[in-house]
C-alpha cells in the first residue's frame, strides 16, 4: 500500500488531486441526490445507479496503479484523467442529472464527437504505454491505426453499454434511458430537434444511436489527422521514440 501511494503522488500533482475530487464531489452529491427524487418525479433506481458507475470510472488512473509493473496501464501518464474526468462529468453530473441531454439541443451531439476525439489519444497515450514498457520502438503510422481502431472499440463498447443497462433496467421495472432513445421524453424538448428531419417515431431510437456512431467518427477522424501532422512525444518517465 505504501508504494502504491508513492506511485500516485509521484505521477501527479497536488492541483490534479484537487480537481479531481471537486469533479467527484459534485457526482457523489448527484449520486446521493439520485435516492431522493424531487417532487411530482418518481424514484427510479437507474438514476443513482447510473452516476454511481461513472463515478467509479473517474479512478481508473487510481486504479491502473495497481496493476503489477508489468503491465501497460502502470505506464499511463496522470493527464488522461484529466480529460476522462471532464468527459465523464459532462456526461453523467451534466446530461444525467442535469438533464441536457433534453434540455439542450447540441449536448449529447457534442459529447459524441469530443468523445471519438478524445479516445484517439487515449489510444494514442495506450500505444506509447506499450512502447515505453517494453522499451521499443513503432512507427508513427502504426501507432495512429492502433489509436484509431481503439476509438472505434470505446465507441462501440459504449453503445453496447447503454443498450446493455437500458435492458437490464427495463426489466428490472425501470425506464433505462442511458440511450437517450424515448421520443416521448424528447417531445416538447430542443432534443427533439437535434436529428435531422423529417422524425420517424418508429426510427427514433435507432437514428439516434447511428447519430452517435456518426458523430464518434469523425471525431476519430479529426483527431487522427491532427496527431499525423502534430505528433507529440512524452519526456520524462514516460518518453518514447518513432521508428523512423
Amino acid at each position: 500500500m505504501k508504494n502504491y501511494i508513492s506511485r500516485i503522488k509521484s505521477g501527479t500533482s497536488t492541483r490534479q488531486l484537487i480537481f479531481w475530487w471537486i469533479v467527484r464531489a459534485t457526482m457523489i452529491f448527484a449520486f446521493i441526490k439520485g435516492f431522493f427524487p424531487s417532487e411530482g418525479k418518481s424514484f427510479d433506481i437507474t438514476d443513482p445507479l447510473q452516476v454511481g458507475a461513472n463515478l467509479a470510472a473517474t479512478f481508473t488512473w487510481e486504479a491502473c496503479m495497481a496493476f503489477p509493473k508489468k503491465s501497460i496501464m502502470r505506464y499511463l501518464p496522470s493527464t488522461i484523467q484529466n480529460y476522462l474526468i471532464v468527459g465523464i462529468w459532462c456526461a453523467s453530473f451534466g446530461g444525467k442529472f442535469l438533464n441536457l441531454y433534453y434540455s439542450f439541443r447540441w449536448w449529447d451531439v457534442m459529447l459524441h464527437f469530443i468523445g471519438g476525439a478524445a479516445c484517439v489519444f487515449f489510444g494514442y497515450e495506450i500505444a506509447c504505454a506499450i512502447l515505453k514498457r517494453d522499451n521499443t520502438k513503432a512507427p508513427l503510422s502504426l501507432i495512429l491505426l492502433a489509436s484509431f481502431g481503439f476509438s472505434f472499440f470505446a465507441a462501440t463498447a459504449w453503445e453496447v453499454f447503454e443498450f446493455a443497462f437500458d435492458q437490464i433496467a427495463c426489466m428490472g421495472g425501470g425506464i433505462g434511458d442511458a440511450q437517450h432513445w424515448s421520443i416521448e421524453m424528447a417531445k416538447g424538448t430542443p432534443k427533439e430537434l437535434t436529428l435531422f428531419p423529417p422524425v420517424y417515431p418508429d426510427r427514433w431510437a435507432i437514428m439516434d444511436t447511428m447519430a452517435d456512431i456518426v458523430l464518434n467518427t469523425v471525431g476519430a477522424f479529426c483527431s487522427y489527422i491532427y496527431i499525423r501532422f502534430i505528433p507529440y512525444r512524452h519526456k520524462g518517465k514516460y518518453a518514447f521514440e518513432f521508428l523512423k
